[in-house]
């Protein structure tokens, strides 16, 4: 089969093949919009039996956040095949074409979330980070008075963009979005307010009243949902949960999620959570190990690690890789053999939670997952300490 990137004149088959994946309840193929004209069709990787397209995948460029340090990034989503060419590894052939071109280009990371996690952990993807679903009384809410004040507007204005990317600061794995509105399709049709401190915009949130399709809310038209939210110090979003809390006469529920790290019981004065559950979130693959571990920023400095890669289908990183930090200065020494032994030995997918701060490395030692050069453990320990990992959004 050819695998190759789509043109313009593959628009109408990919969306055909997105339809019977994702909107089978349609029945049909009219009005077929996804993809919009809008995505450039060479962001879309195609398999072709002859002339027909068989399976597809698209690609999402983002920056990411990893470690206080900012990457390239291609998400990848709308990974389809027909049903009838299934099961041949032909969609495994597709996401191989992707990596090379990946690294061909400089993208040092790739970002998915899986219909299926042992799929693409073959790939050497892995889970770096986990979402906490909270369903909570809205007249639980804490309320204290704060000198911040909330304004409604109907579109993203600058104000939601200062607070966005101030906020992605306080995280260390998200992603940094190029262009929200190109993004979210949730900044559309719902409500946004934004939180001042005077007239400094110091967080937003964005809310809208489900009703009873809502059926992952166990009680959808009583509950106000928070779609995003983020917040800069804790006057705001002491500031946004009043806000919430003055809905006490219309709704019943709050539901929303957030970061493992965030702390949403003590803004409650009786903490009845009608539900609080744990979803895992995104895969991370390292594409480009080199890049990323001289890009790092490290927590400490004169010291030298071997990492030995394991990596079926990115073979560049197949290897030896000597990491070095001298007065601050960072060098990789590459080898594909050594006559050295390796302070550790990991697996791609198990170094993507290791460098994201999902895992550490004794984390990864208990389950057997890594060997590691006890001399240096301590060492790798404090090189990679677990962070506060939240990748927000959804593709």
């Amino acid at each position: 089969m050819e695998i190759r990137k789509l043109t313009e004149k593959d628009r109408e088959a990919f969306r055909k093949l997105m339809r019977y994946a994702f909107e089978t309840a349609k029945n049909n193929y009219e009005e077929l919009k996804w993809p919009s004209d809008k995505v450039p069709m060479d962001l879309h990787y195609g398999a072709f039996d002859e002339e027909q397209l068989v399976a597809g995948a698209g690609i999402i460029p983002f920056d990411i956040r990893m470690r206080s340090q900012d990457f390239k990034m291609y998400g990848v989503g709308g990974v389809a095949s027909k049903p009838e060419y299934r099961n041949r590894g032909i969609i495994r052939e597709i996401m191989i074409k992707m990596f090379k071109d990946m690294q061909d280009n400089n993208i040092p990371l790739s970002v998915l979330y899986p219909f299926k996690h042992s799929f693409y952990e073959m790939l050497g993807y892995k889970l770096v980070d986990e979402q906490f679903t909270y369903e909570f009384n809205i007249s639980d809410i804490l309320y204290r008075e704060t000198d911040y004040h909330l304004k409604e507007v109907e579109r993203i204005n600058d104000d939601i963009r200062s607070v966005y990317d101030r906020a992605i600061l306080n995280f260390d794995y998200i992603a940094k979005r190029p262009e929200i509105q190109y993004w979210r399709r949730l900044y559309k049709n719902n409500y946004k307010f934004i939180c001042y401190n005077r007239n400094l915009p110091v967080g937003y949130v964005i809310i809208n009243f489900p009703n009873w399709e809502a059926k992952w809310i166990k009680h959808p038209e009583k509950t106000i949902l928070i779609l995003e939210t983020f917040w800069l110090d804790q006057s705001a979003k002491q500031t946004i949960f009043n806000f919430l809390w003055s809905h006490r006469d219309q709704r019943k529920y709050v539901a929303g999620s957030f970061s493992a790290y965030e702390n949403i019981t003590d803004l409650l004065k009786t903490p009845r959570i009608k539900s609080r559950y744990i979803t895992d979130n995104s895969l991370l693959r390292i594409i480009d190990v080199k890049n990323v571990l001289e890009n790092l920023k490290y927590p400490c400095d004169n010291f030298s690690i071997i990492f030995h890669i394991n990596d079926t289908y990115c073979p560049w990183n197949n290897g030896f890789f000597t990491l070095t930090s001298k007065g601050k200065e960072i060098n990789i020494e590459f080898k594909e053999s050594s006559e050295l032994s390796a302070d550790i030995e990991i697996d791609i997918g198990y170094f993507a939670q290791l460098v994201a701060g999902f895992r550490t490395v004794r984390d990864l030692l208990e389950f057997g997952f890594t060997s590691v050069n006890h001399e240096k453990l301590e060492l790798l320990q404090k090189l990679f300490p677990k962070t506060n990992n939240y990748f927000h959004d959804f593709f």
